[in-house]
């Protein structure tokens, strides 16, 4: 089996076809045999590493070691050579593939029940339709096939129109959605298998990429009011004695809470991934080089407790709503009395560090980070192995970690605060929004982020609420590579792409002895060029009839 199965990973692109020995009818034999394949595009579908990578593509991190693609696209320096383009369109297609050879050939297995045979296939297109989604959210019009195809078949297949890619896999998901079970029909060990709502959910994401706001609106209230038929979820609320329940959201001790709708499962010691190792000070055991930081932008970005109010920063529009004017942006200062999910999300200056020892007994550290502080400070020895925006990332450290800062925390990719959120939006989009939108949203999701004062959970009235409500939505999803596409959608809104993935990224105050913040980089987007990605200039030696490319290719 480990032999079929290199071969099959090995095969999985759309230039080639499978040169393993095995039929049809040879392996496709068993039902622990379609199982191997379904597990496989269940783990083909995303990742951390996907994640983290998303991120570095929006304004909420930067990455800066190696002239990453990232960083390359970000600059506006990419062309159809660059390595991101060809790694994603690959990796993609290795999991479409695997998608397809399983549709073409689990009937072949004797004996299956219907019904398990039923609920496969609907898991497995559900998986195929969030890929082809993934792949036209980067690539606009991109090639769409929902069958196995050869070799003669991929050196000639053309695009097709993003709309038409979009509408059939609407279709796709219209039909798996009654296949699919609700959460609440899972038994323990299925845990984190695909349910009716985590399809709905793509078909809202579907809808919220297309600006088709009055179908986010419908379908996430379908999610919201009608749980019945669609699954029981409910915001995360347990805190703990060191923990907040925004902290313990993400750690592996509540992995499958009613919250997460869907998660990318990883398990202990067999499954684990292990980012962090370029991402967390300098002074946590594990730690090798910083590779990923955050950005001021996005510690700009989290609001005042007391008030509800933002703050002023270097990325402040010329024009903002009313801003604390008690805010003072000293080092010192410019942390206290923050949204709490600040702290659960950023390692700043003067922050608590939250772990566990090798003896399992809980333990506290406060990482320094202005020049000259100790071994995590920006700018001393060893700088260029540090962070260079002078802040560090907290969110998704899980503290039972193994060795060498190895995670097994599951990567939640859909959670039912998201639903809110885009709920939100779209009633503010559709002018159906009012006070009791707000307190079941906005508030709630406040509530459990540590909010107490009515200026901070009542409802602000009409004025910016666009702003806050876009806002509101960064602070809580940061980090769960969410930010790039919400900023794509946006376009050349104040808070869209065009104006926040152009200029200067800041990072910390720290800078001209504490007067002045870090500039770490310069940041291009071009409307016309950047929207979407170049196709991979190899495809394109090999694959003539994908041409034309994308603008500005």
């Amino acid at each position: 089996m480990a032999c079929f199965l290199t071969c099959f990973m090995a095969c999985n692109d759309l230039e080639q076809a499978p040169t393993n020995k095995f039929t049809d009818a040879e392996y496709w034999t068993s039902a622990d045999r379609a199982i191997l394949v379904m597990n496989m595009a269940y783990s083909q579908m995303y990742n951390a590493g996907k994640m983290w990578t998303d991120e570095a593509l929006s304004d909420n991190l930067i990455e800066v070691r190696g002239n990453p693609s990232t960083t390359i696209i970000r600059k506006g320096q990419a062309n159809p050579s660059t390595a991101i383009f060809k790694d994603e369109w690959k990796w993609l297609f290795e999991g479409i593939k695997t998608t397809n050879v399983f549709m073409a050939n689990v009937d072949l297995v004797p004996n299956l029940d219907a019904a398990v045979a039923a609920r496969m296939k609907a898991e497995i297109r559900f998986i195929r339709a969030y890929l082809f989604f993934r792949m036209s959210n980067f690539y606009g019009d991109i090639p769409f096939f929902l069958e196995d195809i050869d070799v003669a078949g991929s050196k000639t297949i053309r695009r097709t129109p993003r709309a038409q890619v979009l509408a059939a896999l609407h279709t796709e998901l219209d039909e798996v959605i009654p296949v699919l079970p609700k959460k609440e029909e899972l038994p323990a060990a299925e845990r984190g298998r695909i349910t009716k709502a985590a399809a709905m959910m793509l078909k809202i994401r579907l809808y919220l990429m297309q600006g088709d706001m009055p179908k986010v609106e419908q379908y996430c209230g379908m999610l919201i009011n009608n749980q019945s038929e669609y699954g029981v979820y409910r915001l995360f609320t347990t805190a703990t004695e060191h923990f907040s329940a925004y902290e313990n959201l993400f750690a592996s001790a509540y992995e499958y809470n009613d919250e997460v709708i869907l998660d990318y499962t990883y398990v202990t010691l067999d499954k684990i991934w292990q980012d962090f190792i370029d991402m967390v000070p300098p002074s946590v055991t594990g730690y090798r080089v910083t590779g990923k930081t955050p950005t001021q932008s996005l510690v700009d970005s989290y609001i005042m407790l007391a008030n509800g109010l933002p703050v002023r920063g270097p990325n402040t529009k010329p024009t903002p709503y009313d801003s604390d004017p008690s805010y003072n942006d000293s080092p010192s200062t410019m942390y206290t009395g923050r949204d709490p999910r600040l702290a659960a999300t950023v390692v700043y200056h003067g922050a608590t560090w939250k772990d566990k020892n090798a003896s399992g007994a809980y333990v506290e550290q406060t990482i320094n980070i202005t020049p000259g502080s100790g071994e995590n400070a920006y700018g001393g020895d060893g700088g260029e192995n540090r962070s260079q925006t002078g802040y560090y990332t907290r969110k998704w450290f899980d503290v039972d970690h193994g060795l060498d800062l190895r995670m097994h925390n599951n990567i939640i990719m859909m959670r039912y605060a998201d639903i809110l959120l885009m709920y939100a939006e779209a009633c503010e989009r559709n002018g159906t929004f009012t006070e009791d939108v707000w307190n079941k949203t906005i508030r709630p999701i406040r509530e459990r982020a540590g909010f107490t004062t009515a200026a901070a959970l009542d409802y602000p009235g009409a004025t910016n609420l666009r702003e806050i409500i876009r806002r509101e939505r960064r602070c809580e999803l940061a980090l769960e590579g969410l930010r790039y596409y919400d900023l794509i959608r946006w376009g050349s809104d104040p808070e869209g792409a065009f104006n926040l993935l152009n200029g200067t990224v800041y990072g910390a105050k720290m800078a001209n002895a504490l007067t002045d913040y870090i500039r770490v980089e310069t940041f291009k987007y071009s409307a016309n060029r950047d929207e979407w990605w170049s196709l991979p200039q190899d495809d394109i030696n090999k694959t003539p009839t994908l041409l034309p490319n994308n603008p500005g290719y």
